[in-house]
């Protein structure tokens, strides 16, 4: 044992191989078949063959790379069988989680056998199911059926959430439907501690005003939390405090730790010399952080927090070092052990940089004599240097900062470490003996009272929205930040400054954009020139409740922090219409009111308009019996190059437009979404078109776009593109020429097949 201890003990060699680990998971996962991980290969083979300690971070590389294949071929590669008749599997299914229970039910299922073959559910994948059956289906059924089943695959746009990663994560292979309307439903013996558990902290807090808020602390479960909830704890830089980290972890240790502590000093517990008593308390208090990531159902951040705290109680026990760095570098290794892939989790950087910068902190600051003051002021350093250290992370992953926040967590930490996390725990405790409702709602209108002040803060100064940085001044920021603290040399810091600056400077800016977002069947597209925007239709809503507005175009803006000038709805069927009411709840009412004065339910104007210098030309129609042929065409024009938009028009309008109009454009935008009853021959030849964009569903129920129209373009040699295989679609003009970049080419990763 001491042999296999003695890395821990003179910690060189495992702190290199732990250094290629980390190095090899990130550069494999995200790089892999790139000539990013080339280049980084060949430099960790170089750097072992002149420097001896970088041996180690090759053997670490290497099995960082072994580790990553083991994993995806364990979970991540089961196919289908039997692909030539794959419509109607037999399958054994367990619910998981039911996402919806409204008819048809929407439920997330592990899949425990599959066309006669038999799953260990320690490996078993996951499916999204729509269930439309006659029983209702609750969590921990198990139950027989024939499903419709296909590989997972959604939509792909640049710079918003990716529900093909979001899936993958929580391996999530396939998506389908139950087909049997019967069903034979094996209930679970009796629910589980966990959601008992659960069902407890609701019945406990069923009478607060702010019950989502105690049921998110003690369980992590935000399910109780709506929209609104949500965004205020964002815009007031609370939203790390709902999800179970470090802080709550530390938290539950420190109080089960100096509750055992001071219980065995009230009892005057007698020991032996010999017995070390800290071991004792340390082990209660890690106990009960075992249990609260138990009830809190193995959340990965709780799991990931109680990890990097048993590698720092083991090694302060082994290594007598308490507090070491190495025990930060020794979690993350054993997080990315458990699943390398884990690195595609965001939480995963804000927790290990929190806890990296706290340390570091704390040990760069001198010693003082302890008092409130001292505490106060080292509270607001810690602070400010987690505000600094995380906020180009920040903007990458949420495109803006709580200006507040900073100010705001100085009270909400310490309030939680000392008033409300002991607090609850306590009602918890007692709740189980007596019913102390009148206790909790004292505490609750308190509480509610004070986030009811801090929410009357103006949203100016809450929330700042920023553009999203590119990745290379994240890294750059993080160099500089790495050089200037630790490097005796502070003044090579300038150096990324310098990249990030020259990269800036002199890497060519397109003149302006149009972006075709992939939004299923139906059509939503930006255009973009000097963080102006020009929206043209807004894609399908679903139930009258969700549309791509909230979830595709809005975060793009803000990704962007674009000002929407104007906005165009080209003709009223819903795959085109249909989130425009979602935008102007949103507040973008205003920027319909150039084309749509009357309301956009009317048809747009006939115009001529200047848009950040670029002339836009309408034409509205009403002399045809259907909406598609009465769609608004816009055409863009600048000095180097013309784009055509074109709505749902057939032939017939085609036919119309071109007598009247000069309509020649280097990019078209496909009538109606490449449908036969489109692209005629005379239309082509007219626009003659060097790019040809299809915004289409992938394998949608109309097969768009169709043979026929994809022949009549190829005739010309013209450029195709289609939404539904390289998902969004932007078209970047320079002043010599323009550029097609698509996201799922540009922004997708080796392990899933796009």
């Amino acid at each position: 044992m001491n042999r296999f201890l003695r890395h821990f003990k003179q910690p060189f060699t495992s702190v290199w191989i732990s250094l290629g680990f980390v190095i090899g998971c990130i550069s494999t996962v995200f790089y892999y078949q790139t000539l990013e991980f080339t280049v980084i290969t060949i430099s960790v083979l170089i750097a072992s063959a002149y420097f001896k300690p970088f041996l180690n971070v090759l053997l670490g590389f290497i099995l960082a790379i072994c580790c990553i294949v083991v994993h995806f071929y364990l979970f991540y590669s089961y196919k289908l069988p039997n692909v030539e008749n794959n419509y109607a599997y037999p399958a054994t299914i367990y619910v998981d989680e039911v996402i919806s229970a409204k008819q048809p039910q929407y439920i997330k299922a592990t899949l425990l056998k599959l066309n006669g073959d038999e799953i260990h559910k320690f490996k078993a994948p996951k499916a999204m199911l729509s269930v439309d059956s006659e029983q209702l289906i609750k969590h921990g059924d198990t139950f027989d059926a024939a499903i419709a089943l296909k590989e997972f695959r959604t939509i792909k746009n640049f710079n918003v959430f990716d529900n093909n990663v979001h899936a993958f994560k929580q391996r999530i292979l396939f998506k389908g439907k139950v087909l049997n309307k019967q069903l034979s439903i094996s209930h679970g013996a009796s629910p589980s501690i966990i959601i008992k558990y659960r069902e407890f902290l609701k019945r406990t807090f069923q009478k607060t005003s702010l019950n989502w808020l105690y049921y998110a602390l003690l369980s992590g479960d935000k399910s109780l939390m709506s929209f609104e909830n949500k965004q205020t704890m964002q815009s007031l830089g609370l939203s790390h405090l709902l999800a179970i980290s470090g802080l709550h972890i530390g938290l539950i240790f420190s109080c089960f730790y100096l509750l055992c502590k001071y219980t065995a000093y009230i009892l005057k517990v007698r020991v032996a010399q010999s017995i070390n008593l800290t071991f004792f308390y340390s082990f209660t208090g890690w106990f009960a952080a075992f249990i609260y990531v138990y009830l809190s159902d193995f959340l990965l951040s709780a799991t990931r927090a109680f990890i990097m705290l048993t590698c720092a109680w083991v090694l302060y026990f082994v290594a007598k070092q308490p507090l070491r760095w190495r025990s930060i570098l020794y979690a993350l290794v054993a997080v990315l052990l458990i699943n390398p892939f884990n690195v595609l989790n965001p939480g995963l950087y804000f927790s290990f940089i929190a806890v990296a910068i706290i340390y570091l902190v704390i040990k760069r600051l001198p010693k003082t004599k302890y008092n409130w003051l001292s505490v106060l002021l080292t509270l607001c350093i810690i602070q400010v240097a987690l505000f600094i250290a995380l906020m180009p992370i920040t903007l990458i992953y949420f495109s803006g900062v709580s200006i507040v926040g900073l100010i705001i967590n100085l009270v909400a930490i310490p309030l939680l470490s000392v008033v409300i996390m002991p607090c609850l725990l306590l009602i918890m405790i007692i709740s189980t003996v007596v019913d102390i409702t009148p206790v909790i709602v004292l505490f609750d209108n308190m509480l509610r009272i004070l986030l009811d002040y801090m929410d009357t803060i103006p949203w100016q100064y809450k929330w700042l929205d920023i553009a999203k940085p590119s990745t290379l001044y994240l890294i750059a920021a993080y160099i500089f930040i790495l050089i200037a603290w630790f490097s005796p040399f502070k003044r090579l810091a300038i150096i990324p400054l310098c990249v990030a600056l020259v990269d800036y400077m002199f890497l060519p800016k397109p003149l302006w954009q149009l972006h075709v977002f992939d939004v299923g069947h139906g059509l939503m597209t930006l255009l973009e020139k000097d963080n102006q925007a020009l929206v043209y239709d807004f894609g399908p809503s679903y139930f009258n409740r969700f549309s791509r507005t909230y979830s595709v175009l809005i975060p793009y803006l803000k990704a962007h922090n674009l000002t929407v000038s104007d906005s165009i709805i080209s003709h009223q069927d819903n795959d085109h219409a249909g989130g425009a009411a979602h935008f102007i709840k949103a507040g973008f009412g205003d920027s319909f009111k150039r084309f749509h004065p009357h309301g956009t339910t009317t048809r747009c104007n006939s115009l001529d308009y200047n848009f950040n210098d670029l002339h836009i030309s309408s034409f509205s129609s009403d002399k045809y019996d259907n909406e598609n042929d009465n769609s608004c065409v816009l055409l863009v024009k600048s000095p180097q190059f013309t784009m055509l938009l074109t709505g749902d028009i057939s032939k017939a309008r085609e036919l119309s437009l071109i007598k009247t109009h000069s309509l020649q454009a280097d990019v078209i935008l496909s009538p109606h979404h490449g449908s036969d009853t489109s692209s005629s021959m005379e239309f082509i030849d007219h626009v003659n078109p060097h790019t040809v964009i299809h915004s289409t569903a992938f394998e949608g129920q109309w097969q768009f776009p169709s043979e026929s129209v994809v022949s009549r373009y190829k005739a010309i040699n013209a450029k195709q593109y289609v939404t539904a295989l390289d998902g969004q679609i932007t078209v970047s003009i320079y002043k010599d020429g323009f550029e097609v970049t698509t996201a799922r080419k540009h922004e997708s990763y080796w392990f899933i097949e796009d």
